[in-house]
């Protein structure tokens, strides 16, 4: 009887790990699915914006070494600028130190790719994609813009701002090999089932909106 019951319950944990594992992988696939018409062209983007919305990550590697997920997003960001496609960036990222400042780091370079710094607006409380989303929109009253990050990224960053009535695309920076690259990759499936929660239950706002600022 103690052997029947411990194969039962060995059954359902089983069972219930396939069916959390389909779960996920199903809304991972729906998600790049429902953002898939959004995401433009590189070779040719069909759509012009005033802003573009570059999210933020560290520019370095915990290692010490550069880190391609940013240099490939700054190599995107300075292409929709030269190519007219956007007018201002808005660079969004994390701020909670002194010494960690994502914004303040993506300007710089995108300077250093010879982008104005009048081109350039600083988002200081972009702490998650879903805060940078939406701040976008509450805070710099932007209702039409266009995503800029790896295409996995900016596929659950229009999922997230179209859920909130927001025109949102997706401009793919080049995304980094899947064999140094496939930890983020894996985390991504994981965020999405996070974005699920603060979609559908939790409605969950960014951490901080604050005062509007006009972007001209």
């Amino acid at each position: 009887m103690k052997k029947k019951k411990i194969l039962y319950a060995v059954g359902f944990m089983v069972a219930a790990t396939v069916g959390m594992i389909t779960l996920l992988l199903f809304w991972n696939a729906y998600v790049s699915q429902k953002s898939a018409p959004y995401i433009l062209n590189k070779e040719n983007p069909s759509i012009t914006c005033k802003t573009g919305l570059m999210l933020g990550t560290s520019k370095f590697l915990r290692s010490g070494a550069p880190n391609p997920f940013f240099t490939n997003r700054v190599n995107a960001a300075s292409e929709l600028i030269r190519g007219h496609d956007v007018e201002f960036i808005i660079v969004s990222g994390d701020n909670r130190t002194t010494q960690y400042n994502e914004p303040k780091v993506m300007r710089m370079a995108l300077e250093k790719k010879g982008v104005s710094k009048k081109k350039i607006v600083m988002d200081y409380a972009g702490l998650r994609t879903l805060d940078s989303v939406i701040r976008a929109n509450k805070v710099f009253k932007q209702d039409k813009y266009i995503v800029i990050s790896q295409l996995f990224h900016i596929e659950r960053a229009i999922f997230i701002a179209r859920h909130n009535g927001i025109e949102a695309y997706g401009y793919p920076a080049d995304d980094v090999p899947l064999n140094r690259s496939y930890r983020v990759h894996f985390r991504e499936i994981f965020a999405r089932a996070k974005m699920f929660l603060d979609l559908y239950i939790f409605d969950t706002q960014p951490r901080f909106l604050g005062k509007e600022e006009v972007i001209e």
